[in-house]
């Protein structure tokens, strides 16, 4: 009678260890997905490399950003405090170099618009608030400012049809309505049109007398120039003097 193995092949099979089973295999993942993702693991380890890489260039181009914003804005205020004009221009002029496209740089560029103005170079300060609000997009807050700084200019060199046109877009900007309106009927009564510049000061008056906190200074002068514009009209003739 033969003697039976201690290790019968039972037991072997028993005793051998269990399929490897990897990170795939523990995330329950189907089969079939284990599958392709092993068959184009290179694929996706470029895939996964260059997502990688453009997030740390993007954390970088923020970081970079913010640090051009706070250099420029730093040269700026130091720009600002020179007392000598030449040399505050020059200062500007260095950000707007070093710094282009930050806040700093348009405030620069506003600044010497701001400059060419009280120094009487109201052509200059023209093409420089122009650039200026050329190159805003239409939410940002410098708009009506710029805009604003703009028709002025344009009034001060003379002319008075483009001062016209920005203050007329100006009426429409929250904060900035009474000085379009008041920039408006200055402008027709330099050009001795009486019709439309008591027009604007009728429409501003109306505005101030639905506003919740008038002003009544302003009222006061509005209602006393178009009193005065009222005075100037011709008197109606009567169907008397028709008929003659």
């Amino acid at each position: 009678m033969s003697t039976q193995s201690f290790f019968s092949k039972k037991d072997i099979q028993a005793q051998q260890p269990d399929t490897p089973r990897g990170l795939l295999e523990e995330l329950n993942l189907p089969p079939g997905m284990i599958t392709a993702i092993r068959n184009n693991k290179t694929q996706i380890q470029i895939g996964l490399i260059c997502i990688v890489v453009l997030v740390l260039g993007w954390i970088y181009y923020d970081y970079h950003t913010e640090m051009q914003d706070r250099k420029g804005a730093s040269l700026l205020a130091s720009g600002l405090q020179v007392e000598a004009a030449d040399e505050r221009v020059r200062a500007l002029e260095n950000v707007i170099e070093e710094y282009g496209g930050t806040d700093a740089a348009r405030w620069s560029k506003l600044e010497l618009a701001h400059i060419a103005n009280s120094e009487g170079r109201f052509e200059e300060a023209v093409a420089k608030y122009k650039e200026v609000l050329d190159a805003l997009s239409a939410d940002n807050p410098l708009v009506p400012l710029t805009r604003l700084n703009l028709a002025q200019s344009y009034e001060q060199a003379g002319q008075y049809d483009q001062a016209i046109a920005q203050y007329k877009t100006l009426k429409d900007s929250t904060g900035f309505a009474q000085q379009a309106y008041m920039g408006l009927g200055r402008l027709y009564m330099e050009k001795e049109d009486t019709v439309q510049a008591h027009k604007v000061y009728t429409e501003l008056l109306s505005s101030l007398k639905d506003a919740t906190t008038p002003d009544p200074g302003l009222t006061a002068r509005l209602e006393a120039k178009i009193a005065a514009l009222d005075a100037e009209k011709p008197a109606a003739t009567s169907p008397a003097e028709n008929n003659e």
